[in-house]
């Protein structure tokens, strides 16, 4: 296992910032690995498509760094220096998701498959068997990040995908598709319970944990698009809705309340964010994205985790404006960042880590100032405060990706 600096990336320099934040000069670059073969299924999104075409360009150099008037670093200082991005392992990569990794860093699920025609709709749970082949496995493997072990399986279904983690990292929820149908699964890992979720004879995806271990959120319905957002904890007979009648709802996020969720509603061909409750649904961001499937898909397609940690704020990428945006609840506001970017962790409760085609930026979401840290295509997709490490993944080779680590010292 290599885990020697990798020598082809470059650090960017704030010129407001001191010398020592700068720990690399190098200016080779690396061409960008966010290309079909990241999400090979994208090709029947044009919208996806472009977008990940696009970020497969060769990379600026160290010139195409924030220029000093839009660079401010109130909002580095509790980041500090930080090391070398340094490889640490590698993962199959199928094309569909990236891979989930737990909230302390050490695991991550990711999927495995002897098919190589996966298609992006399966994710929506969809029976068509277009979507969801008749033969064939999918299936949801853990393993420690560092490394090139394959781990071991733990969805013993013949077609599992969308993994999440709980914000402890005790337990799991992905989703299973049996056709006619699809349903959830809790996975407790430490016990080993699994216990089936979902609206009974009806299409079940998109799971997201709720306020605590036991409750998870999801989209149900007749089909994938004509879905309401459900509420179920472990244990409840039934799952509780938590959007109006009617209507087609998709990508829910669990809100700071218990009877309202966050999620996207389709308005015609576009999409809104709204704070939804049974009865009555308040908009938040209109007109953002196209509502077609599975172009909604490329929403969180390099997000792993949209909620901000303290839940007040999340992250989506606006295919019209070709860029992320943070919404923040506290102001109810709406922040852009960066034309063309891509991916995106949260590293703080308004900080994030951004990626476009051309590098890495450490972005005040509040004020949209992003000083870039390093040049390279990357998927920042995990940052954790305790150990002030920030986890990439970066094209190793066709269907497999490079882990990779950064540590922050505190100055």
């Amino acid at each position: 296992m290599d885990n020697a600096p990798m020598d082809r990336v470059t650090v960017h320099q704030d010129s407001r910032a001191e010398p020592t934040r700068g720990l690399a000069s190098s200016r080779q670059t690396r061409t960008g690995f966010l290309r079909a073969d990241f999400l090979r299924a994208a090709t029947l999104c044009i919208a996806s498509a472009a977008l990940l075409v696009a970020a497969c360009q060769p990379m600026g150099s160290a010139s195409s760094a924030p220029s000093p008037e839009t660079v401010g670093d109130d909002h580095l200082k509790p980041f500090g220096d930080f090391e070398l991005p340094r490889k640490i392992g590698s993962v199959d990569n199928v094309g569909l998701q990236i891979p989930a990794v737990s909230p302390d860093g050490e695991q991550l699920l990711y999927l495995r498959s002897d098919r190589d025609d996966l298609a992006l709709m399966t994710l929506l749970g969809s029976p068509d068997p277009l979507h969801t082949a008749p033969d064939g496995e999918l299936a949801i493997w853990q393993r420690p990040v560092s490394g090139t072990l394959t781990g071991r399986r733990i969805s013993p279904e013949r077609w599992a995908h969308s993994p999440v983690w709980s914000d402890t990292g005790q337990a799991i929820a992905y989703v299973v598709n049996e056709p006619p149908g699809s349903y959830i699964v809790h996975l407790e890992l430490a016990s080993g319970t699994r216990t089936p979720l979902g609206l009974p004879e009806a299409v079940n995806c998109l799971p997201r944990f709720g306020p605590d271990d036991d409750t998870v959120v999801f989209c149900a319905g007749p089909t994938p698009a004509a879905s309401r957002v459900f509420r179920q904890r472990v244990g409840d007979p039934e799952p509780t809705a938590l959007t109006p009648p009617g209507g087609n709802y998709s990508l829910p996020l669990a809100a700071s309340t218990a009877d309202q969720v966050w999620c996207a509603r389709a308005d015609g061909s576009e999409l809104t964010w709204i704070a939804a409750r049974t009865d009555n649904a308040q908009t938040l961001v209109s007109r953002w994205g196209t509502a077609d499937q599975p172009d909604l898909l490329q929403t969180w397609a390099g997000i792993a985790n949209p909620l901000s940690p303290d839940g007040r704020s999340f992250l989506f990428y606006d295919a019209a404006r070709n860029r992320i945006r943070a919404y923040h609840a506290t102001d109810r506001r709406v922040v852009g960042h960066r034309l063309g970017s891509i991916a995106a962790c949260w590293l703080g409760p308004e900080t994030i880590a951004l990626a476009t085609a051309d590098g890495v930026f450490l972005v005040d979401t509040a004020s949209g100032r992003s000083p870039g840290l390093f040049n390279g295509s990357w998927i920042p997709c995990r940052y954790v405060p305790r150990t002030g490490r920030l986890l990439l993944l970066g094209r190793e080779r066709v269907n497999r990706f490079s882990i990779v680590e950064v540590l922050f010292r505190p100055r």
